[in-house]
Parts: C-alpha cells; sequence; structure tokens
C-alpha cells in the first residue's frame, strides 16, 4: 500500500457512506409521504377557457 492509499479508503467510505444515508432519508420520506392521508382531493382542471 502506498503512501495514499488510506485516504483514498477514507474517502471512499466516507462517501458511500454519505451516498446511502441520503438515499435511506429519501426512502424514509418518500414512504412517509405515501402513507399520508390527503387533506383534500387534488383540484379539477378547469375547462373552457374562460372570458374572452
Amino acid at each position: 500500500m502506498d503512501k495514499y492509499s488510506v485516504y483514498v479508503i477514507v474517502v471512499y467510505v466516507v462517501t458511500l457512506g454519505l451516498l446511502f444515508g441520503y438515499l435511506a432519508w429519501m426512502w424514509l420520506r418518500l414512504r412517509a409521504l405515501r402513507n399520508e392521508s390527503p387533506l383534500q382531493e387534488p383540484a379539477r382542471p378547469i375547462r373552457g377557457g374562460g372570458p374572452r
């Protein structure tokens, strides 16, 4: 092992740890949003334009 291999390994471990932590956080947030009950039904789009 050369002089910088420890630094490279540490950078890889930290980067992968941050990546997996972010992915886990996003997965938990999306799961929580999916399990929420909607407060109101979505608005329907207005058809027919409007005043001309």
